[in-house]
Formats: C-alpha cells, sequence, structure tokens
C-alpha cells in the first residue's frame, strides 16, 4: 500500500512541476452564481473585436505586418475568431465574459489565445501549450476602457496545443469571491500520461480591478493509477480532491484541498494555500 501510494503522489507532484464573439454574464452572489449567455454584437454599446484590438494591441493595429493564413485549423479554433497579433503568432478571442465585481460594478474579461504559426500550420502536439493574455474593461460615459491585463500567461490549463475546453463551463460554476476586493474562478484538469496513469492539477484566476491579474496553477488535483496498474489492480490507486475558498476578512482568502485515496477513504490529507503577494503565488502554509 504504501509503495502505490508513494507512487502515485510521485507522479502527482512531477506533473504539477510540468505543469465568435460572445457574451457570458456571471451575477455573483455570496454562494453560488448564476449565468446566462447573450450574444456579442458590434453596437456601440458593447465590447467588439475592433475595440479589444485598438485598446490591447494599438502597436498591431498601427503596424500593418505580411498576415499568416493558417492553412488548416483543428476544430477547437474554428469556434473562434482571430487576429494577428505578432509576425507569426495569431490572437483567438474567445467570449467575453461579463461580471460584476464586489462593488457590484459591471467588468468584462477578454481571453486572448495565442499559438504560433510555422510554414502555415498551429504548433500543435499533445504537450504543447498556448499563451493567453488576460485584459478586464469597465464601461465609463459609453466607452470601454481597458483597467487591467496580463499578458503571456503560460501556466494555464491546457493540453494537446490549445486551453482546455470546459474552461468557460469551470470558470462560470466556480465564479466566486476570493478575496476582500476579488473575484475569481477556479479549475481542475485532468492529464493522461503515455502509460495510462492520469493526474489532475487546480489552477485558479484572480480578477482584481487593480493589481495581479492572473491565471495559474495552485496545487495537485488528484489522480489514478488505475489504467497504469490495469494488468494489476492490485497495485492501483486513485486519489480525490475537492477545493474549497475559506472566506475571511483577508485580501486574498487561502484556499483549502482536502485529498482521499480510495483505498483508504477513512484517512484525508488536508493543504491549505495562502496567496504571497511579493512571490505572486499561492504556497502552502505550515500546519
Amino acid at each position: 500500500m504504501k509503495t502505490k501510494n508513494l507512487f502515485l503522489f510521485s507522479l502527482l507532484a512531477s506533473s504539477f512541476l510540468f505543469s465568435a464573439c460572445q457574451t457570458i454574464n456571471p451575477v455573483l452572489d455570496n454562494a453560488k452564481s448564476t449565468l446566462s449567455q447573450n450574444i456579442l454584437t458590434k453596437k456601440i454599446d458593447k465590447l467588439d473585436i475592433d475595440t479589444i484590438m485598438k485598446s490591447a494591441y494599438p502597436k498591431t493595429v498601427s503596424e500593418p505586418m505580411a498576415y499568416v493564413e493558417p492553412k488548416a485549423l483543428d476544430e477547437y479554433f474554428r469556434n473562434y475568431p482571430s487576429r494577428q497579433i505578432e509576425a507569426n503568432v495569431l490572437g483567438f478571442i474567445h467570449p467575453t465574459i461579463e461580471y460584476k465585481n464586489i462593488q457590484g460594478e459591471l467588468r468584462y474579461l477578454v481571453i486572448v489565445e495565442k499559438v504560433k504559426i510555422y510554414d502555415g500550420y498551429i504548433q500543435s502536439c499533445r504537450a504543447c501549450r498556448s499563451q493567453l493574455d488576460l485584459f478586464i474593461y469597465k464601461k465609463q460615459n459609453g466607452q470601454f476602457q481597458l483597467i487591467n491585463s496580463a499578458r503571456d500567461q503560460n501556466d494555464i490549463p491546457s493540453g494537446d496545443g490549445h486551453l482546455q475546453s470546459d474552461f468557460n463551463d469551470q470558470f462560470m460554476q466556480n465564479f466566486q469571491r476570493f478575496g476582500r476586493n476579488i473575484t475569481g474562478s477556479y479549475m481542475r484538469t485532468t492529464y493522461t500520461g503515455a502509460g495510462g496513469q492520469e493526474e489532475s492539477v487546480w489552477y485558479v484566476v484572480l480578477l482584481p480591478d487593480i493589481g495581479q491579474l492572473k491565471i495559474m496553477s495552485i496545487a495537485s488535483g488528484g489522480g489514478s493509477t488505475e489504467n497504469y496498474y490495469a494488468d494489476r489492480p492490485e497495485m492501483a490507486s486513485v486519489i480525490t480532491s475537492t477545493l474549497r475558498v475559506q472566506a475571511n476578512q483577508a485580501d486574498y482568502y487561502p484556499i483549502e484541498v482536502i485529498y482521499t485515496d480510495t483505498n483508504t477513504p477513512k484517512t484525508s490529507k488536508k493543504i491549505v494555500l495562502q496567496y504571497a503577494l511579493d512571490k505572486g503565488k499561492y504556497v502552502e502554509m505550515n500546519n
């Protein structure tokens, strides 16, 4: 038992270390969020692609470059409109997420997924990752103003060369307060190794009006060696986890993750993570 558990936790640790335009409206309350979807049109009261490009990528707009037409797009990227961001980089604009900050003011999160183009083809492989640019807008006097941004985010939930397909679904489901003046969300991604072992990772998205806007991994999410030990099921183990944001009066709320091994369900392991502003990441608190 100890040997297989050590093996699984080793896999989880190594994995963790390695590791179109529509509007989505989350409405924040103290428990769950209620969300609806509306199609984003190019009316003057909507945040459209031209506005995003002019405010977020002014140099790209003002300095024309030779356009790189991709020879093929997989089903994932065909879902989103794209603009050229750099000479060999396309930015795919995700659905704009409309939400309310802690003060109840409307905010607009724009996610631009950046992928490199080589010889007309998008870089794509099982272990490849794209990058995200994140932008928060507010609307004032009938105009959209860019108030916070984070570029080149590469610690993101991804696989097969792009952001995980259910990112928006998990974002909407888990949208809540993450601090005294911060909203955000969390999601879990599962990766499958060449041998069939599965490892999961927890990610969070922090959405402050002012401060460190970012998306990042924070902890292992569990894993399974059932497929890895398909011929020796007695050696297999499954570790599940749950994540809970612990509301208090701090600028950044602590996050609790509880792990349970299905072979020893009565025994669980708990870690508590606290955001370290100087490091720009969550760190495990000492018990």
